[in-house]
Order: structure tokens, then sequence, then C-alpha cells
């Protein structure tokens, strides 16, 4: 029996909706790398730029899930289609909240950029790179609808951590040993946690990916 044909206009909506939320993954990469090389190159005006960034991720946001809801109140869709579109509805939504841990790097690391010395950032620097490299592999897998891709990429989550750690035990030894490094190594303590919690929601990305392509719900992390 042959299967019944989609409507065109719910077939380019689905399309549509994911050029949609692969544009905002695309700005909250951006914003990860603008708020990591802005702290390495102790540059305030690329750091303010990711801070303000935040507001076009928010709108970029809205219009998606706005978008969304409507397609689903209007064309009714169903099977794969509906999978697509409600798990696409997801990932704007985690994409959104990592523009807020972008933007909370970018805020914290302003005050390290007027610093004559602070302590060592190598560790923190080569977290994000990590993390902005797993913000655009994410992505790319909603593009190329590959579900064993995401999976993968969600099992690097482990690396993030391990660096995580470390940078935790770095700084809280940086400042039992230098306490008047206490507050940039504070705020380099908060980037890293922010950096994890981009991470994270990678992975939940990453289960959403899976329900958009096979309508099932897993546990990656």
């Amino acid at each position: 029996m042959a299967s019944v044909p989609r409507p065109p206009d719910l077939a380019a909506e689905v399309a549509a909706r994911r050029d949609g939320v692969r544009l905002l993954g695309g700005l909250v990469a951006e914003g990860v790398a603008g708020a990591m090389g802005g702290l390495e190159d102790r540059d305030g005006d690329r750091l303010r730029k990711v801070v303000s960034g935040d507001l076009e991720i928010n709108e970029r946001h809205r219009l998606e899930r706005e978008r969304g809801i409507q397609v689903l109140e209007e064309l009714h869709p169903t099977g794969p289609d509906l999978h697509a579109i409600f798990g696409l509805l997801l990932i704007a939504s985690e994409l959104e909240r990592m523009g807020d841990h972008a933007k909370s790097c970018a805020r914290y690391a302003l005050p390290l950029i007027e610093l004559s010395s602070r302590p060592r950032m190598d560790a923190v620097i080569r977290l994000g790179r990590y993390v902005e490299e797993q913000v655009r592999d994410i992505m790319e897998t909603i593009t190329a609808t590959d579900v064993r891709r995401a999976q993968d990429i969600a099992a690097r989550d482990d690396r993030i951590d391990r660096i995580y750690h470390r940078v935790f035990d770095d700084m809280v030894e940086t400042m039992r040993e230098h306490p008047d490094w206490a507050y940039p190594a504070t705020n380099l303590l908060f980037i890293a946690h922010n950096l994890e919690r981009i991470a994270d929601r990678v992975t939940n990305i990453a289960e959403d990916v899976v329900f958009l392509e096979t309508g099932q719900l897993v546990e990656l992390g």
C-alpha cells in the first residue's frame, strides 16, 4: 500500500524549521567562541558583543517556537513529521539556554581582561574549544539526520567532565596558594561551570535528535 504523500507546505515547514534551528545553533557556537576568544585575547569588544548578541539568540528562539507551534496547530503533522517538529522545538529551547550560558561566560570574563596578572587559563580555554566543537558537531547531525553520530557526540561528554573537574581542582589549589587570586580564580570557575552546562545540553540535543529521527525517547547522559 502506497504511503500518503505529505502536503507540500508541511514538507517545506519541516525543512524550514531545521534551517532555523541550525542558524540558532550557529549563533550559540559563535557565542562560545567569542567568549573564550575574548577572554584569551583580552578583547572587551568581543566579549560585549557576545553579551549583546544573546538578544538575537532569544529572538530567533522566539520565532522558531512561535512558528513551530503554529505548524502543529494548523497543519496537524503526524508520525515522523510530528516527531521532527516537536524535536526541533525541544532543540531550539536547549540552544536558547546554551546562549544564556555563553553570555554568562562573557560576563565573567570581562573583569578578568583588565587584570595585570591572573591564573593560568590553559585548561579553561581548552575546555571552551572542546565545547564549541561539541556544539558545531551536534548541529551537523540535525542537517545530516545522523543518529549514530549524535550518540557518539554525546559519549564525548566524559572528556568535557574530566577537564572541568581538573579546572575545578586547579582553581581551588590556586586560591589556596595565592589568596590574592581568589577573585579571578572564582570567575574562571564560573566560566568553566557554564561551559560544562553547555556540554550537558549538547547531550540533551543528541537525545532530541534521536527522537526527531526515530520517535524513540533515549537517555544518553
